[in-house]
């Protein structure tokens, strides 16, 4: 099967809704949670278009959605950290490596816009995978998002040497 993966625009904000919705059909609170944070993400002042994604299949529906936003380090403002959140896959289309295009074309834009790090808060098991760390091996903490353990990617080598402490959230997901 084939996929495209765009820049979102307003015209896919329903269609990512039901992707929320479907993935989270067995945690309607958790599903609120997902839909209102991305809501409030859209009306942060350091809002940015071009970090949030959407994987389409053949026949235009939203399969997968990835967005970035901005944080940085507690007393460290100049260390640019994008927090990737949230990224889902729809079920059905599980293990076809749309969650690699989402963080790879996120990643990517991100460096090209100067952040040294993404961090996402998940599963190290899945993450490692990509070159995710745990933020505690770099001297950096946060309070997670959800259930797991916030992970780091350095954009650029060594890229977080000179930083540590506490990571700060955008408002939209505290």
């Amino acid at each position: 099967m084939t996929f495209t993966l765009h820049t979102a625009d307003a015209h896919d904000y329903d269609a990512e809704a039901k992707l929320i919705e479907t993935t989270y059909q067995n945690d309607p609170d958790e599903m609120q949670i997902i839909k209102q944070q991305l809501l409030a993400l859209r009306h942060e002042r350091t809002y940015t278009e071009a970090f949030e994604l959407v994987v389409k299949d053949q026949t235009n529906t939203i399969v997968g959605l990835g967005a970035l936003s901005d944080s940085y380090i507690l007393g460290q403002p100049t260390a640019r950290i994008a927090i990737l959140f949230p990224l889902l896959v729809a079920p059905d289309y599980a293990n076809q490596g749309i969650g690699r295009q989402l963080i790879d074309e996120l990643e990517h834009r991100a460096f090209v816009r100067g952040y040294q790090a993404v961090a996402i808060t998940g599963s190290p098991d899945y993450l490692t995978r990509f070159g995710y760390q745990p933020a505690l091996d770099f001297g950096i903490t946060a309070n997670p998002l959800a259930t797991g353990i916030c992970m780091l990617r350095e954009l650029r080598p060594d890229a977080l040497r000179h930083f540590s402490g506490k990571l700060v959230y955008p408002n939209a997901l505290t």
